[in-house]
C-alpha cells in the first residue's frame, strides 16, 4: 500500500469508529496503526471482508486498564517496566520474590526487585506506580 492508500483507508475506517471512541483524532490514530500493522503484513490492498473486520476489532475490544507486574491491580505496570528495563533484566525482575523501595523523591521511587541472581533497580514516578 501506498502512503496516500493508508491515509485513505484510515480516514474511512475514522469515519466509521468515531461515535465509538468520541474524538475524531483518537480515531484516526487507531484505525492508522491498525491500517499501519496491516501494510506491514505485507497487504497489498484491502477487502470490504478486512475492511469490515478492523472496524469491527477496533470498535469492540475491551480495555481493562494496564496491566500490573506483582499483584492484580497493584504494583508496577508492565508497559513501564518493558521501557525501562533491557530483557535480561525484564526477565530477572519478573522473577522477583520481593519488590522494595530503595530510595524515594517527591515524583519517583526506586524500586528494588530482589531475585535469587542479585536485585535489579528502576526509577518509576510516583504516578503509575501503586501500592508502594
Amino acid at each position: 500500500m501506498s502512503k496516500k492508500q493508508i491515509m485513505k483507508q484510515a480516514h474511512k475506517i475514522a469515519k466509521k469508529i468515531v461515535k465509538a471512541v468520541g474524538n475524531y483524532m483518537v480515531a484516526l490514530k487507531l484505525a492508522l496503526k491498525k491500517i499501519w500493522s496491516m501494510a506491514k503484513a505485507g497487504r497489498k490492498r484491502m477487502s470490504d471482508s478486512a475492511f469490515n473486520g478492523a472496524v469491527y476489532e477496533l470498535t469492540h475490544k475491551q480495555y481493562n486498564g494496564p496491566e500490573f507486574f506483582w499483584s492484580g491491580r497493584q504494583g508496577v505496570p508492565v508497559w513501564l517496566m518493558e521501557k525501562n528495563l533491557d530483557p535480561t533484566e525484564l526477565w530477572g525482575a519478573q522473577l522477583a520474590y520481593n519488590i522494595g523501595v530503595e530510595r524515594e523523591t517527591d515524583k519517583a521511587l526506586l524500586l528494588c526487585f530482589e531475585t535469587d541472581f542479585g536485585n535489579i533497580t528502576m526509577w518509576a514516578p510516583k504516578s503509575v506506580v501503586k501500592g508502594f
